[in-house]
């Protein structure tokens, strides 16, 4: 049985793994003046300890590694994949990729941490992204029935955005970015940290790079908007105040690639649809008619923006929303044979990119790997240069979108 390896965090000083990455030393630890970034403090909140490990069983090139890190007492669990062409000499970009939600009662604890595993539809990542998978499954989780606002219950694995006696999932992303960005032994390239969430898991997403909930008051969790850039699916809009640009939004953005499927029974489209193609997006609201206030949705999770308004532009928007504070104007957009593509040119000097995919006939849960995985190329390869991109997604494609491949 292997020894488990761990990258620690403790105080100020860091702890590192050394030695070769084919099979690591187990526990061997560099001292402080040796680490890469030896300044870093701890990650903490009000109740995290002052350690912080990610440890391994093993650590090796040609596997997925599972790990985990004790958060407020609890195990949080994630995985490591290095790239095919890993040098650890060398830095790589680094994708994190965060669930939809579990949300069946029958679902086990393994069957949540299977998310884990290397999965195919990550292949277009395999020869030059080290790939990270988050798991929102925790021990804190209550074996009894409870509301989502408690908790929820075991087989309601979801990420929390807002609830204060959840606030494990923004410590333990923190914790996992400070340790991944001091590691000299999983060497990420800090300028290139990209993120990719669906559902539940983009709700999450967006919430960390916009600031954390309101109530979030802990600074030390406000320091570490790494992301150059994400992509989020799966009824992924902003719910006002809350996953929302606000007081704590930190002034550096990252670009964004927004993907959603237009049956997607959770978002909301403003009704007919004068344009395109005629449709009336309330035929695939649920509840169905929808409450609407002031264009925004009523939901148990706050009021909900439109993905995007195709009736009245003067209605908020999620995409509107993140032209406005990226810099970028819409200017209208292509049809293609499966999506339309929204786009977003820079007003001034901006160098974020926005671009909107809606993906015809698709419901909630679409598959545009390929994509996503040469958008995040644009900023680790082409320096920020859409061109091969543009090409690529600015044509008709065999490729298939809707559901699980």
């Amino acid at each position: 049985m292997k020894k488990m390896m761990r990258i620690r965090t403790k105080a100020a000083a860091i702890f590192l793994l050394s030695g070769s990455m084919m099979l690591l030393p187990a526990c061997s630890r560099v001292s402080p003046d040796e680490s890469r970034d030896s300044g870093t403090p701890t990650p903490a909140s009000s109740s995290q300890s002052g350690d912080a490990e990610l440890v391994f069983s093993s650590l090796d090139i040609d596997q997925t590694n599972r790990g985990t890190v004790n958060i407020n007492g609890y195990d949080r669990h994630f995985s490591v994949t290095f790239p095919t062409s890993y040098n650890r000499e060398e830095a790589y970009p680094v994708v994190l990729f965060f669930h939809g939600c579990r949300c069946r009662p029958t679902v086990d604890d393994e069957a949540v941490l299977s998310f884990l595993d290397w999965s195919p539809r990550l292949e277009p990542y395999r020869d030059d992204f080290i790939v990270v998978r988050m798991s929102a499954f925790s021990e804190m989780k209550p074996e009894v029935p409870r509301a989502p606002e408690d908790g929820g219950a075991r087989g309601m694995w979801f990420w929390h955005e807002g609830f204060e006696a959840e606030r494990d999932d923004f410590v333990f992303l923190h914790t996992v970015l400070k340790a991944l960005q001091s590691s000299s032994d999983i060497n990420i390239d800090p300028e290139n940290i990209f993120g990719v969430g669906h559902s539940s898991g983009a709700i999450f997403l967006l919430s960390y790079v916009l600031g954390g909930p309101v109530d979030l008051t802990d600074a030390g969790l406000n320091d570490t908007y790494a992301f150059k850039a994400i992509s989020v699916t799966g009824g992924s809009d902003f719910r006002e105040g809350i996953v929302d640009f606000k007081e704590n939004t930190p002034s550096t953005l990252p670009s964004v690639f927004h993907i959603q499927g237009e049956r997607d029974q959770g978002l909301w489209f403003n009704g007919q649809e004068t344009g395109k193609r005629g449709i009336d997006f309330q035929e695939f609201a649920n509840p169905s008619p929808p409450t609407i206030v002031n264009g925004l949705r009523e939901t148990v999770h706050g009021r909900t923006y439109s993905a995007w308004d195709e009736n009245t532009p003067s209605n908020p928007s999620t995409l509107q929303r993140w032209a406005e504070h990226l810099d970028l104007e819409y200017s209208g957009y292509e049809d293609y044979s499966q999506y339309y593509l929204y786009n977003f040119p820079p007003v001034t000097t901006s160098e974020n990119v926005l671009i909107g995919m809606r993906i015809k006939d698709c419901p909630h849960v679409v598959a545009a790997d390929q994509y996503q995985a040469d958008f995040f190329r644009v900023f680790s390869q082409q320096d920020g240069d859409l061109q091969a991109f543009d090409s690529e997604v600015s044509r008709d494609t065999a490729m298939r979108f809707c559901g699980r491949p």
